[in-house]
């Protein structure tokens, strides 16, 4: 835009959090224009001065006495034009939206980590310029609304992870109304205030745990009694299901072969569980023509591991340590 003596924010888009004012010599004297919902920030070297409510301000020493004073150690009292940068924040309230698909270890007393996917929306508002620009200025490259924006998004995100990590599976499936809720009031809300914004709502529109959900799915006798055995912490009861189920297998009479893979997971649980088992299978087998022709539980977790990978249940760290392990034992036992 055309340099005028009026300082105004033009236009500002539906989705734009701030502006920064294209030229840094002010003169004493221009036009300061500040719109209803939004703040006017004079900052110089990083540092915040004065702020300007909404309203026609004519630039002088008597509305900017912070600027006033620092010009008459960097500048000379009255020099005009004066350095600074001005930067137009708006008031209203901002539409968030958030995507994440991480893995986390949910509740305090669960046995191992599971992928979680999330999506929602989220709404806030600047309600501490001053504090926002101090916290955002030093953490983005650029200060711009895009930058602001995905700054907040991935902030929010961070967060929500931290948070929702307390929950147990049960409690996000059976009552994400009242998770949503105390994420809602809780640490959410205060980290957001600390950084000069205010949560004025969450909406979690959807939680998954696809992990979890095939244990589930794939067998519904065992699936559920060992995930909430998992989620409990209860180890006892996840090496008494894992024996049952391992039995059913040999039998023929269990479906659980895909969910079965995602205690590789748990390699000493999987040792204790899987040793009676052998032993009563050894028992069982009436000659060595069926030894040699049954395929080895360690050649059979690895084949396991590998459909873990493929379908992004593990790392590829994970899975090159399991592997590992489980080759050494191979090799031990042969």
């Amino acid at each position: 835009m055309g340099r005028t003596n009026v300082i105004e924010w033009v236009n500002p888009g539906p989705g734009d959090i701030l502006w920064v004012y294209p030229y840094e010599d002010i003169r004493w004297g221009n036009v300061l224009v500040v719109h209803e919902y939004e703040t006017a920030v004079f900052m110089r070297d990083g540092k915040i001065y004065d702020v300007l409510p909404p309203g026609r301000h004519v630039l002088t020493t008597q509305n900017l006495p912070v600027l006033t004073r620092a010009f008459r150690f960097l500048a000379g009292y009255g020099e005009t034009p004066f350095k600074a940068k001005i930067v137009f924040v708006s008031l209203k309230q901002f539409r968030g939206k958030f995507g994440l698909s991480t893995r986390v270890k949910l509740g305090p007393h669960t046995l191992y980590m599971t992928e979680l996917k999330s999506y929602g929306e989220f709404w806030y508002r600047v309600s501490d310029p001053v504090l926002f620009l101090t916290q955002i200025a030093g953490a983005i490259r650029e200060l711009s609304s895009s930058t602001v924006a995905d700054f907040i998004r991935n902030y929010f995100v961070e967060t929500l992870i931290q948070e929702i990590s307390k929950f147990s599976a049960i409690d996000i499936y059976t009552n994400l109304t009242q998770v949503t809720s105390r994420l809602k009031a809780g640490i959410i809300r205060e980290a957001f205030l600390q950084r000069g914004l205010e949560l004025i709502d969450v909406k979690i529109a959807g939680v998954t745990l696809p992990q979890l959900e095939k244990m589930e799915k794939e067998d519904p006798t065992y699936g559920l009694p060992l995930l909430l055995a998992i989620q409990k912490g209860d180890e006892e009861k996840v090496l008494e299901i894992v024996k049952t189920v391992e039995i059913m297998r040999a039998l023929g009479k269990s479906p659980a072969a895909g969910w079965m893979g995602a205690l590789v997971a748990m390699p000493t649980l999987m040792q204790q569980a899987m040793q009676p088992i052998r032993s009563q299978q050894t028992l069982s087998q009436p000659t060595p023509q069926t030894v040699q022709s049954q395929e080895s539980p360690i050649i059979t977790r690895l084949r396991e591991l590998k459909k873990m990978l493929d379908e992004g249940l593990i790392t590829q760290e994970e899975y090159n340590q399991l592997k590992k392990e489980l080759l050494e034992k191979y090799r031990r036992e042969m």
